[in-house]
């Protein structure tokens, strides 16, 4: 283990935290709410520390996976404690563990909040808690690599580690040049939703754009306790519906279609997958609750919304679908699993995982009946490599031993059955609503403080794809 690069790397990457930590104390300003101490506090010792890591450059500056992997788990960790350091200056969450919590939730892009009133907060906090989103939507390290100029060629192993899906693609042939291409098209989308909203609706800019970093990251913080439900209008919901999807789409096809390369971008078998999904689970929902509203139509755009929600992982919500039937509740939670496409910003299990692990069971099927013959298992037209495959397995057992652990923990609680696995599965998959207690008009303070750190976990865990908090918690890790 290389602590000397590893420390420099950090330090790089608290040097960027802290300088993003200015944003918020530039809007307490400008609405004159007096809390630029509660923000400059934590930017300037993130600041100090930063510039104390990087005075020397390590003579060795080699780093691969395994330095990749801690390096990304510790700055989650680190910038989750320095980002809870706002809400408790300035009181608006004076409990340490619920501030993590909130803390976790937002860079993690989960959305889940221990907060009953959302309206009465300062406009810097409700800033400061979106935009959490929007910095953990594509990732701290991915920014770092961005935008800090002549990179090692090491940063291959530092974004492998944060990027999600089974495997970290290239758009181009440097990692740096591939990291600041997304970040452009990432900031792109961004600002294209905040004019649209700004634009052609009556929502405020401030709300807009808090928006926007909260889609863009398919977090779900709102500013309104309503979620956007409260802004009562239909032109809200269908933008906000279309920019939802757009995010959780693989953000190399993007690209592929700014370089005219369609054929790469509209044959790709995850997005179409991705498509046919959430479609499918419109259509099923809305047969399914149609009679619950005035008019189809309005069945119909509550059943799009809700399933972009979940699907893409944002969690917003216009109704409260825990008074849906149980069928449409079974397709919300299903979807909660499958999430967004590998590369986008969206959390879950990933569209290629599930296509994967579809493509084995049929593989293994025909194994059987055909025992001689050669069986491989192709994504795109292309062989998936054995070890990619072994990696989505592995990865599945580790999911599921996570989620049956944090359930038993979870159930110590004392909460009904559906309360307590929903709250698990919609953390360790990014969500943000459950059901029942957890739902989309309620929220996780009443769980006790042992169970939000849980949470956290889970939270920062299914942001990470598992492997960087887990090696956190391995002896060998450390070892040389």
């Amino acid at each position: 283990m290389n602590y000397r690069a590893i420390s420099y790397v950090f330090g790089k990457i608290l040097l960027i935290i802290g300088a993003l930590m200015f944003l918020p104390i530039f809007v307490s300003i400008y609405y004159g709410e007096g809390l630029t101490t509660a923000f400059l506090i934590p930017a300037v010792l993130l600041l100090i520390l930063g510039f104390v890591l990087i005075i020397k450059k390590p003579k060795r500056l080699s780093i691969y996976t395994k330095e990749g992997l801690v390096i990304c788990g510790i700055s989650w960790i680190i910038m989750s404690v320095f980002g809870a350091v706002p809400f408790l200056l300035s009181e608006t969450i004076p409990n340490f563990v619920n501030a993590f919590f909130e803390t976790c939730s937002g860079f993690s892009t989960t959305g889940a909040t221990i907060l009953t009133e959302i309206e009465s907060l300062p406009k810097s906090i409700l800033f400061w808690r979106s935009f959490t989103h929007w910095i953990g939507g594509m990732g701290i390290l991915s920014f770092m690599i961005a935008v800090i100029p002549k990179s090692e060629s090491h940063s291959m192993f530092i974004m492998k580690a944060e990027v999600p899906g089974p495997k970290a693609g290239k758009v181009v042939s440097k990692i740096q040049n591939s990291a600041r291409i997304l970040y452009i098209i990432y900031c792109a989308i961004t600002t294209l939703e905040i004019i649209v909203l700004s634009v052609f609706t009556k929502m405020r800019f401030f709300d807009a754009v808090t928006t926007a970093f909260s889609t863009a990251g398919t977090g779900g913080f709102s500013v309104l306790n309503d979620s956007i439900a409260g802004y009562n209008s239909a032109a809200v919901e269908w933008i906000i519906i279309v920019f939802m999807f757009l995010f959780g789409v693989n953000f190399n096809l993007y690209f592929y279609i700014l370089i005219k390369k369609f054929s790469l971008a509209f044959k790709d078998e995850e997005f179409w997958t991705y498509i046919g999904v959430n479609v499918t689970a419109v259509i099923l929902i809305t047969l399914n609750i149609f009679r619950q509203y005035d008019s189809v139509l309005t069945a119909l755009r509550n059943a799009f919304f809700n399933v972009n929600a979940i699907m893409s992982t944002t969690g917003f919500s216009t109704v409260d679908f825990n008074k849906w039937n149980t069928f449409s509740k079974i397709i919300l939670v299903a979807l909660m699993f499958v999430g967004g496409c590998a590369g986008s910003t969206g959390g879950g299990m990933k569209v290629t995982r599930i296509i994967l692990y579809v493509k084995q069971i049929r593989a293994d099927i025909k194994r059987i009946l055909k025992p001689h013959a050669v069986t491989k298992i192709r994504m795109n037209g292309n062989v998936v490599e054995k070890r990619i495959i072994e990696g989505v397995n592995s990865y599945l057992v580790i999911y599921l031993t996570i989620l049956a652990v944090s359930t038993v923990l979870i159930s110590l609680n004392g909460f009904d059955f559906t309360t307590t696995v929903t709250s698990v599965i919609t953390c360790l998959n990014n969500v943000g609503p459950g059901l029942e207690v957890v739902g989309p008009t309620g929220n996780y303070a009443s769980f006790s403080l042992f169970s939000k750190l849980v949470f956290c976990f889970d939270m920062l865990a299914g942001r990470l794809e598992l492997f960087p908090i887990l090696l956190l918690f391995a002896p060998r890790t450390y070892k040389k």
